[in-house]
């Protein structure tokens, strides 16, 4: 942002002591400074509501962040607890990471991806205990061949016993997402 301050309309040469002075040379500084002033007031307001900041949230929601270098950063983890059996819906918006213990067959939907063009990304964490299992996703996420407990046509996965399993949900576009095991 280039600043529309101008110090340069300011006389700092004026009032020249031991001469008679203008009183229109006094008007035309103290214009220069009111406005310089007013400027610089516009400009650090706009700074104060548009910084990032290091004691605040940030949002950076619908801006690309460029050449970033991230060194020693986490990633939150929602955990949906436990399921007995019944649905699960894998929303974005809670994170990367997501943790979930099943104790039935369960039935997986997702929701809040963002946009074409970007990728989002969940890994699930997935306990399975005490018995097989049947994971039932949409039948757009496409199973690559190294899942396991997958035929790689259905849209379920069974775990044949318990035990512990990611996965990790892509989307980029249709179809939706791919599961990698």
């Amino acid at each position: 942002m280039a600043s529309n301050i101008v110090p340069g309309n300011v006389d700092g040469t004026y009032p020249i002591a031991g001469q008679d002075n203008s009183a229109q040379g006094f008007r035309d500084n103290f214009t220069a400074i009111k406005n310089n002033f007013t400027e610089a007031k516009t400009e650090i307001e706009s700074l104060q509501d548009n910084k990032a900041s290091t004691n605040a949230n940030s949002d950076f929601s619908n801006n690309v962040v460029s050449q970033a270098t991230f060194k020693d950063t986490a990633e939150t983890v929602y955990p949906h607890g436990s399921v007995g059996s019944g649905s699960v819906t894998l929303d974005h918006e809670n994170g990367h990471y997501q943790t979930l213990t099943v104790t039935a067959d369960t039935t997986f939907a997702f929701q809040n991806f963002p946009s074409t063009g970007t990728l989002g990304r969940i890994i699930l964490d997935i306990t399975l205990a005490p018995t097989a299992v049947t994971l039932t996703f949409p039948t757009a996420v496409i199973k690559a061949d190294n899942v396991t407990g997958s035929d790689g046509t259905s849209d379920q996965i069974t775990q044949a016993s318990e035990g512990h399993f990611m996965n990790s949900f892509l989307q980029t576009e249709e179809p939706p997402c791919l599961c990698i095991n």
